[in-house]
């Protein structure tokens, strides 16, 4: 006779509005900013159907925490469908809406021990602490089996299907005119950007690239540009660094191997030095990560090492030969003219004039200078020299 209060006090609630907000990516801060705007922008009433596609490949389990305290704060109908993607989802998130939804292949996790399954080891295939969604599609105890986000919304509109944590179902019919809008939400720019950013890989390769950038700059010194935009880099994807606990004594050996790349930079050449700071580079990678929130594909991580390893050095000695080549193009005319010496600045360097005009050029350490004397101006590694 208990069992049947529910069902006889149950509440049916004709939907007017279905709004849909996606988690994809890094399930993070970025996606709880979203939510409290809209939870903050909205207007909604018991006639809003409020819809959670669950795609996130990792989570920070604080934004679980935040989720859930966020979906107490809401009173309309809520629902979440996890997929299309093949992914992994906790218990503990699909526990706080009124209707659940699995695409076929989705793990369900729990760290609560097989109890908090209930009935969804029935149809599917359970092994220790987490649960494959293999059962045929359909309407199961607790949840549906769904292909899709579409097929999803339509069977909760069309069957009766009793909410999990209250006596209530739904009614309504995407095709008729019952339905005044089907809203997608998602996040801004900026926080999509944020989610992007906070895949660990992409955050250590921004970072390391931000520096390289500067580095750059220290050796082909142009308008700043170069260097700017390193700055942006650094501060984009240090951003993430607190979310996920940064191990931040890494960040005083990755600093160390950018002071080494630089030594390297400024000797012109490489070696074992250069091993060493590549070595050293991605040490610290593996030492800032150590401790982090999220997943770490290592092997991805190696090639962000290597590719800013191709950075230091492929591509800023290219960007410095053509740099050097691009200022002294204008001065290859000059080779072969007599210039009269006016005085020795350095061992290096003198200053000699040509046709009333007085030029700084480079000397030879191994020849004997005498001022008022001509000299003829000469080429060596796209600079003059006499």
């Amino acid at each position: 006779m208990l069992k049947l209060l529910p069902i006889l006090f149950s509440v049916v609630i004709n939907i007017a509005n279905v709004n849909i907000f996606e988690i994809e990516g890094i399930f993070s801060s970025g996606h709880i900013n979203a939510l409290e705007r809209y939870v903050e922008e909205s207007k909604d009433d018991q006639q809003d159907l409020f819809i959670v596609q669950y795609n996130a490949s990792d989570i920070n389990l604080n934004s679980v925490e935040d989720l859930e305290v966020i979906l107490n704060s809401i009173d309309i109908p809520k629902a979440i469908w996890v997929g299309p993607n093949k992914r992994e989802v906790k218990m503990s998130i699909l526990k706080n809406f009124d209707f659940v939804g699995l695409s076929p292949g989705t793990v369900v996790t729990t760290d609560e021990g097989d109890v908090a399954f209930g009935s969804i080891c029935e149809s599917n295939t359970c092994s220790g602490s987490d649960v494959l969604i293999d059962a045929e599609e359909g309407i199961y105890q607790d949840y549906l089996v769904v292909g899709s986000i579409g097929a999803f919304v339509e069977r909760l509109g069309s069957q009766d299907i009793t909410s999990r944590l209250r006596p209530m179902s739904l009614s309504f019919n995407l095709s008729s005119e019952e339905i005044d809008q089907i809203r997608f939400i998602k996040p801004s720019l900026f926080e999509r950007f944020y989610i992007a950013i906070s895949n660990p890989v992409f955050a250590y390769l921004f970072f390391a690239l931000g520096f390289a950038l500067i580095g750059l700059e220290l050796f082909a010194i142009g308008p700043g540009l170069m260097a700017f935009i390193g700055a942006l880099l650094i501060s984009f994807s240090s951003m993430t660094f607190y979310e996920y606990g940064l191990n931040y004594s890494g960040l005083i050996i990755f600093l160390a191997s950018f002071l080494i790349f630089i030594k390297v930079l400024s000797r012109g050449f490489f070696g074992l030095l250069g091993i060493t700071a590549l070595i050293i580079l991605h040490s610290s990678s593996l030492i800032m990560f150590s401790d982090y929130l999220l997943q770490i594909n290592h092997f991805l991580l190696v090639g962000s090492s290597l590719a800013i390893a191709f950075f230091y050095y492929i591509a800023i000695p290219t960007v410095i030969r053509s740099r050097l080549t691009t200022d002294t193009s204008a001065m290859s005319s000059l080779v072969n003219s007599e210039v009269t010496l006016l005085e020795i600045i350095s061992n290096n360097q003198a200053l000699v004039k040509l046709n009333g005009k007085k030029l700084v050029v480079g000397t030879n350490k191994s020849n004997s200078y005498i001022l008022k004397n001509e000299y003829q101006l000469l080429e060596e590694d796209g600079k003059l020299i006499i």
